[in-house]
């Protein structure tokens, strides 16, 4: 049943001549596009930033069937995952935010990745980049490289209430929901109350995207 309703998800841009083959797709094939939307799942999920390299890493992992993985990133520990088989093949994919070399994700297979695995393995690497460096923009004390005055004087100069700029800097500072209701008297319900009205009014969609664009880059 599960499979009929993935082959029906499929439809061909035009309609067979008389007499010709229906045009299918394999099971494999399915399963592989189901593959990737997880995948790309995974890679856009940065919450909590701080477990993202390595599950981020895992989703591209997954991507290749590498039985094992070993991810270097600048000013970070290694992050190694699975038993390297014997005889495994290495997929090297270089890691760049920008022109900036960030790192390298080592990939340990049994089989050599087909071409269109391999485009897509590539693919998510490029997203994996950019969400390294909007977790980095997140981790305390590392978040971009915009002061605390320059984003105070940014907030001020958007429609947002003097209350809702205070949720914003702490969010900004990387503090979590909980923390910030502490510092600032709030219940955990009334900060992401507040969230969502502050998405609404700066048109974004996540803590992410929110922060990111307070931090990202020098004026």
């Amino acid at each position: 049943m599960e499979s009929g309703r993935r082959a029906a998800l499929w439809i061909p841009r035009r309609a067979p001549r008389p007499g010709s083959a229906i045009p299918t797709r394999t099971t494999a094939t399915l399963f592989a596009r189901q593959e990737l939307l997880a995948a790309l799942d995974e890679l856009t999920r940065i919450d909590p930033v701080r477990s993202y390299p390595g599950r981020a890493a895992q989703a591209v992992a997954r991507l290749a069937s590498a039985r094992a993985f070993r991810l270097e990133l600048s000013g970070a520990p290694p992050v190694t995952r699975g038993a390297t088989p014997a005889h495994a093949r290495e997929i090297v994919l270089p890691l760049r935010d920008g022109r900036r070399a960030i790192g390298t994700l080592r990939l340990y297979v049994v089989e050599d990745p087909s071409a269109e695995q391999l485009r897509d393995i590539r693919w998510a690497a490029r997203i994996f980049c950019r969400g390294i460096a909007y977790a980095r923009r997140l981790v305390g004390g590392k978040l971009g490289r915009r002061r605390a005055e320059d984003v105070h004087a940014l907030l001020r100069r958007t429609p947002l209430t003097p209350r809702e700029r205070d949720v914003v800097a702490q969010l900004a500072a990387g503090r979590p929901t909980r923390v910030i209701a502490e510092r600032l008297g709030l219940t955990v319900s009334t900060v992401n109350t507040y969230l969502k009205r502050i998405f609404g009014k700066l048109g974004v969609h996540s803590r992410v995207e929110l922060v990111a664009r307070l931090v990202g880059t020098s004026r």
